[in-house]
């Protein structure tokens, strides 16, 4: 970015003392000056003020680099300013100085930007650069756990292979301010880094994942045995399962990296389910992706919230991204009508065409007639599954799990109430049996029978009579379309 004359280059970010050990790396000696609002202008290298210190303001600060003329090459690192952005006078102020360094070839300085918070104006947008610190790979994750057992004193030969293989994955997806925090707490709770530890690390992973705002690691109790019926996509998820656990096995054998579903059909039939099963069936975490909570009221907000959510989800890969109800984000898009949504989109679209991250994206959708039809063509998703109403023997599995799950062992017939559930879903079905359950116990008189159940499920508006016109305009779509049946796995040609 410097290198090609880059006005201002923005990092947003909240570990400042690695950005600034970058910085420093990056630069090598160059002259940098910082001024941030807790004490002024201040010495790079100690953090101590300088001169008058705070009581010199951002504005005569930047007025005194702006009128420099002694032509040498200048840095700013200009540390949590988003709330003087606003200011006329300070934005006049960027906006002079980027457009010296762009056109006078005297004016040798360059502005950085280092805030915790993303916040650029219209009137400077043009002039900044966001550049983003990755997350610690492997290898800096391994150097700071050397670094802490060599502090703590812990005897290496306690620490085994195993378990850093095992404690590896709740560490990604961190910063490396993050994860020091995290070994703290490890070594500081039992005296010992094992596998162990790997359950408090989660846990506080996911209060930390939470905080972002962006993203959230949802506990996946769920297998695919909870699931009754859908047993191609079953069969799917099985295979692509193998691969993911064999990764670089598989890679090396030239199989491609599985780049996930798209799983589309009516609500209450298990698509989030499947999403969750299938984290566990990958032995993954699972980040749920809430694409409403990416959108932001400053410029290059909503994209960079964007790029941030997919960042923590490459670098705690292998994982699986779960993006629930995808048709609310993107429906829009075939109009037209939002920048910031095509933007957005066609950001999102790249990454699934090349990514070559462990990210298997799970996208769900209720319905999928508005989206575009970029989305759903091949190189996107491996495959798009539809998930029908369903059927007698999907509708007797569905039933077997939840008695299963209840602890009912059931030795009655339940033909008469597999048929008189036709059009349920398996949310309809799951209010069937716990109804039932709740009126035997409090009723003792009553058994748990399938004349029981028969009446409660006459007493259930299902979703087919609740949703009618929804439903119809899924079997249209589900007709007139290219998507594999998650019930046998074959083209859907008619219903």
């Amino acid at each position: 970015m410097i290198d090609v004359n880059t006005p201002i280059i923005y990092i947003c970010d909240y570990d400042f003392v690695r950005v600034d050990n970058i910085i420093s790396q990056s630069l090598n000696q160059k002259k940098i000056f910082e001024w941030n609002p807790a004490t002024g202008t201040t010495n790079f290298s100690n953090k101590l003020p300088l001169g008058s210190g705070k009581e010199q303001s951002l504005e005569s600060f930047l007025y005194d680099k702006y009128m420099d003329e002694s032509g040498s090459e200048k840095y700013l690192v200009l540390k949590e300013i988003h709330d003087y952005l606003d200011d006329s006078v300070i934005k006049s102020l960027l906006l002079l100085m980027s457009q010296r360094r762009l056109y006078d070839p005297e004016y040798n300085i360059t502005i950085i930007i280092l805030s915790t918070t993303l916040k650029v104006p219209n009137e400077i947008e043009k002039y900044v650069s966001f550049l983003e610190v990755d997350y610690p790979d492997e290898n800096e994750i391994n150097a700071l756990i050397e670094e802490h057992i060599d502090i703590n004193f812990y005897d290496r030969s306690k620490f085994t292979q195993s378990d850093r293989d095992k404690l590896m994955p709740s560490l990604k997806g961190m910063t490396a301010f993050e994860i020091d925090r995290m070994l703290d707490m490890a070594m500081s709770s039992n005296g010992s880094l094992s596998a162990e530890d790997t359950e408090m690390i989660l846990k506080q992973k996911k209060q930390m994942v939470k905080k972002s705002g962006l993203l959230e690691l949802i506990d996946t109790p769920e297998k695919l045995s909870d699931i009754g019926g859908m047993n191609a996509l079953k069969d799917y998820l099985e295979r692509k399962a193998k691969i993911i656990k064999q990764l670089s096995e598989a890679y090396k054998f030239g199989v491609s990296i599985p780049k996930g579903i798209f799983i589309v059909g009516m609500p209450g039939c298990g698509k989030s389910l499947c999403a969750k099963a299938s984290a566990a069936l990958f032995e993954a975490p699972l980040l749920k992706l809430d694409m409403g909570s990416m959108m932001g009221k400053y410029v290059g907000e909503s994209e960079s919230n964007l790029r941030k959510a997919i960042r923590i989800a490459e670098a705690a890969s292998p994982c699986v991204l779960w993006i629930d109800e995808i048709e609310k984000a993107f429906s829009g898009v075939k109009d037209g009508n939002s920048d910031i949504l095509m933007r957005m989109f066609g950001y999102f679209l790249s990454w699934l065409q090349d990514k070559k991250s462990a990210v298997y994206v799970i996208a769900t959708a209720n319905n999928a007639e508005n989206l575009p039809p970029e989305l759903k063509r091949k190189g996107r998703f491996d495959e798009i599954f539809c998930v029908n109403l369903p059927n007698e023997k999907e509708r007797e599995d569905i039933f077997k799990v939840h008695f299963q799950k209840r602890n009912r062992n059931v030795s009655f017939d339940i033909s008469k109430l597999i048929k008189q559930t036709d059009g349920f879903n398996g949310a309809d079905i799951e209010s069937v049996v716990v109804e039932a359950i709740e009126e035997c116990f409090l009723d003792k008189t009553k058994s748990f029978t399938e004349q029981l159940l028969i009446e409660k499920a006459k007493e259930t508006v299902s979703i087919s009579r609740s949703c009618k016109k929804q439903i119809d305009t899924m079997k249209t779509l589900f007709k007139d379309s290219s998507f594999k049946n998650a019930t046998n796995g074959l083209i859907i040609d008619n219903m």
